[in-house]
């Protein structure tokens, strides 16, 4: 299963500056700012409301920034569509199951792969020898990206009959499948227990090393942030708090007093 290289570029895979959006007049993000590396996976976490879902949105062409710019591998993308974020090498996955849910899991892994690999309209619509030959190296590649991410005893499975755990890891497969070079996790452990936590933490690291690609991770488990991302850039009421590693992060007191801290005292009362 191929997926995009870095170009060689010395530059940061991903560079924005100044991004903002406003609902109404209302802030939801204000002067946002990163520069993330070719290979490197970030998380990104923050209290409820702090402006993590509208930055994924935005960097991923979801919704259109008020202000700021987005550069990805040298180009500026802002104000581009969520197809053209995607065609550019930008995939996500969503907080709630986006499945097809009547598709088997090898179907929704082919459906990713049409982005790069179909024939094209005409060709599809009238039958051509070029659809068939499309659609056959789609499945070959759709199975191969099922093998190699421990998924292939599922291909034949409806979407919708597998457990919940094992659907969040499927999402994955499928976002892989659009060849990305930076792959956007939202709050992929929601809703799993322990045991499937862990199986999706080692899922998110081997894709990550395996694959080559640089990974934004927005993730409420603090264990799977800490566990899987050497750096953390934290915001809070829609601007940056505050960046660094896993222990510089969990120390600052900012941090503790905005987000960890609150934590602590609920577990405190509870």
């Amino acid at each position: 299963m191929a997926v995009h290289q870095a170009t060689g570029s010395d530059g940061p895979l991903l560079d924005v500056s100044g991004l903002s959006k406003s609902f109404g007049g209302v802030a939801a993000l204000a002067g946002y700012h990163l520069r993330l590396g070719r290979g490197e996976m970030l998380g990104l976490i923050g209290p409820n409301g702090a402006g993590k879902t509208t930055a994924f949105n935005l960097l991923t062409g979801v919704i259109r920034p008020s202000d700021g710019r987005i550069v990805f591998e040298g180009r500026e993308i802002t104000g581009l569509s969520a197809p053209r974020f995607a065609a550019l090498g930008i995939a996500r996955t969503f907080q709630a199951s986006r499945l097809f849910r009547d598709l088997s899991v090898l179907e929704n892994v082919m459906a990713a792969l049409h982005m790069r690999h179909g024939a094209g309209l005409a060709a599809t619509l009238l039958g051509l020898s070029r659809f068939r030959r499309a659609e056959q190296l789609i499945r070959d590649k759709a199975r191969e990206l099922l093998a190699r991410l421990g998924l292939e005893a599922f291909g034949a499975e409806r979407a919708d009959r597998l457990p919940y755990g094992d659907q969040r890891r499927v999402e994955i497969a499928r976002a892989l499948a659009t060849e990305p070079r930076l792959l956007l996790l939202d709050e992929p452990a929601a809703g799993m227990n322990p045991q499937e936590t862990a199986t999706l933490m080692e899922m998110i690291a081997a894709v990550q090393r395996d694959f080559g690609l640089s990974v934004i991770l927005v993730e409420h488990d603090m264990k799977v942030v800490m566990g899987l991302c050497p750096r953390i850039q934290v915001i809070n009421r829609g601007t940056v708090l505050a960046t660094g590693t896993p222990d510089e992060v969990q120390n600052d007191p900012a941090v503790v007093e905005a987000y960890l801290g609150r934590r602590r005292e609920a577990r405190r009362d509870a």
